[in-house]
């Protein structure tokens, strides 16, 4: 067995980046950009008002005046006008420009408006630039807003929008296919013999998959046939980036895959790791025709399957779109906790946090790597190591969420 720091190094170093592809702004929600953009022009581009009012000259404030003729309005998205003389002053709209020789703005709850002036309401404190967005504040044209490998959530689609990035380069999404094995299995619908259950891993992968961003995801399921096995595997290696399998790698007798996958050119880089749950984890890669593909063969245990997922398939996802690693989570343990096998264990917890935003993990462990039910309970596993047994109270450890 190798382990897991060693399963990681081997994943990585057989990992090809996918190619590119342009789509519209419209679609890329969850890709993974490709370029860096910049700021078209300054941002704003002109001074701001951020509310309702007038917009004025604070010298002839400091002078002592509080009374203001209104002399024209500015609305958002009109052109901007100007104060020509200091002491009168333009009723303004939030979003507006605000006029040339213009440099503070008072709210209109701050004013009273009468017979086409303004007056300042008695203790309202104002100063220069009050009210205003100042042009190039949020950033100055040129400046680089969004960086090469993030991915394009909500917010970040809003800052594309703003610099009229129709078209974005994305990674491209990685096709991906899931198969499940094993005579045991039914469909979700299905009802079950008394030696049936039915089936849960290909959909919680699936699921997992798309939320994480990846939605170019299929699913099929095949008995425990070796010929049916072979056939499976050669026919979604030539359509697939990534394979992700699910049962029939360790060593039972009807355990196909490993045969298979041998038979199929698939280059295995390990098979077993020093880790629980998910010792029996399978991983190669072949190329066909100048393209790689990259095989995950992940235990048939529901709780080995999922944790497997997060820990390697995920990230390893993430290397061949490009996209740049987050900062690694930490959460203390909130109880002691033993565990004497020489293995690196991920153990699910239940988090909270406290009055200081310090998170906290509760360990919940597994009945069985079969015991999907306690697991479904908690929010993700801390990873505790391999060359310890007692694990204090207050210690911190790396944290994996079951959701992105």
């Amino acid at each position: 067995m190798i382990t897991v720091e060693e399963a990681e190094q081997l994943i990585a170093s057989r990992l090809e980046p996918l190619p590119s592809e342009t789509v519209s702004i419209e679609n890329a929600a969850e890709r993974v950009l490709m370029e860096s953009l910049q700021a078209d022009r300054d941002l704003p581009p002109f001074n701001r008002s951020t509310f309702d009012g007038i917009a004025l000259s604070y010298g002839a404030i400091e002078q002592g005046q509080r009374a203001f003729p209104i002399v024209g309005t500015g609305f958002a998205g009109s052109p901007k006008l100007e104060l020509t003389d200091p002491k009168t002053c333009v009723e303004i709209m939030t979003g507006a420009p605000l006029p040339d020789n213009a440099d503070c703005v008072v709210k209109i709850e701050d004013l009273d408006i009468e017979n086409g002036s303004a007056r300042i309401k008695d203790g309202v404190s104002l100063s220069i630039g009050y009210g205003v967005h100042p042009q190039a504040s949020d950033s100055a044209k040129g400046r680089t807003l969004l960086e090469r490998g993030c991915r394009l959530s909500a917010k970040e689609l809003s800052v594309a929008a703003s610099i009229g990035k129709a078209a974005l380069v994305v990674s491209k999404q990685p096709r991906i296919s899931i198969l499940t094995t094993g005579d045991e299995l039914v469909a979700v619908e299905a009802s079950p013999l008394p030696h049936q259950i039915r089936r849960s891993n290909d959909l919680a992968l699936q699921t997992a998959l798309q939320a994480a961003g990846y939605t170019n995801v299929s699913r099929s399921h095949i008995v425990d046939d070796l010929e049916e096995t072979q056939h499976a595997v050669t026919s979604v290696l030539k359509r697939a980036d990534v394979l992700i399998l699910a049962g029939g790698v360790s060593k039972g007798k009807r355990d196909f895959l490993p045969e298979a996958l041998e038979a199929a050119g698939v280059d295995k880089a390990f098979q077993w790791i020093s880790q629980r749950p998910g010792k029996p984890l399978w991983f190669g890669d072949c190329k066909r025709d100048g393209r790689r593909t990259y095989v995950f063969a992940l235990p048939g245990n529901p709780v080995s399957c999922f944790t497997c997922l997060h820990r390697y398939v995920l990230p390893a996802l993430d290397r061949l779109c490009g996209k740049r690693p987050g900062e690694a989570r930490y959460a203390k343990l909130a109880s002691e906790f033993q565990f004497k096998p020489p293995l690196t264990l991920f153990l699910p917890v239940l988090l909270s946090s406290d009055s200081s935003g310090q998170s906290w993990a509760e360990p919940l462990p597994f009945n069985t790597s079969g015991d999907y039910i306690s697991v479904a309970r908690t929010q993700g596993f801390i990873e505790l190591p391999k060359d310890e047994i007692n694990f204090a109270k207050g210690a911190p450890f790396p944290f994996t969420p079951w959701s992105i």
